[in-house]
């Protein structure tokens, strides 16, 4: 199967700015690490059981850079799972708008970037699966390539069982915590350097061996405990203590908030 071109997605990562097309997002395509957090996405999915897939298009129009936006995983599934608010007419616009706002002219470095962005989409080819795979994730088989193929319209990852990303409630507050931190980290104006949004989850990687979502649930305290800190260590949070304002609720309280169907 065809797939985009490594010129398209330089244009397209220059475009981007470096960022999630999606409002309001600030998560980068490539942290300065050298991490990928972002994902090739296409407006008309290049099969039929896909998102907004539309017949009438070539292969060749599938991976052109008019079909194709930059986004991070979170809001890639976002608007694939609810393909009826998010059209192609509406994805069409948000990539415009977002180019005219965050895009820039082509560098050399973006030939790197590109290539950085195609070897992530080449890495994975999801195509059936009757049961459960892991990737990544520490006790389960590792594999550097992962060719799944299925016969459902269409398909669901899953965080394995027992982890914290199985926990609905967990992953949640954590992706409460981690908001809350970048929230009260990026308003810090007396930063030296640029304030990255990706940092904190690749901090709590690093600590912790492996991405917060894959670790065994047991260790959601830890992981919980150490979120907290950080948060508690923002010039912010200690102007919002000063105050006598609390800068994040428990678990529990989270929960009893916003209620167990909202969450």
């Amino acid at each position: 199967m065809a797939e985009p071109t490594k010129p398209t997605i330089k244009r397209l990562f220059a475009l981007s700015g470096n960022l999630c097309v999606f409002p309001g997002c600030s998560l980068p395509m490539v942290e300065k690490s050298g991490t990928v957090t972002g994902e090739i996405c296409h407006i008309h999915a290049r099969n039929k059981e896909g998102a907004r897939f539309n017949e009438a298009l070539s292969e060749k129009e599938i991976h052109a850079f008019d079909n194709l936006i930059l986004m991070c995983g979170r809001h890639h599934k976002i608007i694939d799972d609810e393909e009826e608010i998010y059209t192609a007419e509406t994805l069409r616009e948000l990539k415009q708008i977002h180019e005219i706002t965050a895009g820039r002219p082509e560098s050399i470095e973006d030939s790197f970037f590109a290539q950085v962005l195609l070897n992530v989409y080449q890495r994975v080819s999801i195509g059936s699966n009757s049961g459960n795979v892991a990737i990544n994730s520490p006790g389960a088989i590792q594999g550097n390539s992962v060719t799944v193929k299925t016969t459902k319209k269409s398909v669901k990852v899953h965080a394995p069982t027992g982890s914290i990303g199985s926990n609905l409630v967990l992953s949640k507050y954590i992706s409460h915590l981690i908001e809350r931190y970048n929230k009260f980290a990026s308003s810090d104006l007396t930063r030296k350097s640029k304030f990255s949004f990706g940092a904190i989850s690749k901090n709590v990687s690093d600590k912790f061996g492996a991405k917060w979502q894959l670790l065994e649930e047991s260790r959601s305290s830890e992981v919980i405990a150490y979120l907290q800190h950080r948060i508690d260590r923002t010039r912010q949070c200690k102007i919002n203590k000063g105050k006598g304002y609390s800068c994040y609720s428990s678990v529990e309280e989270y929960e009893a908030k916003y209620g167990a169907d909202d969450i």
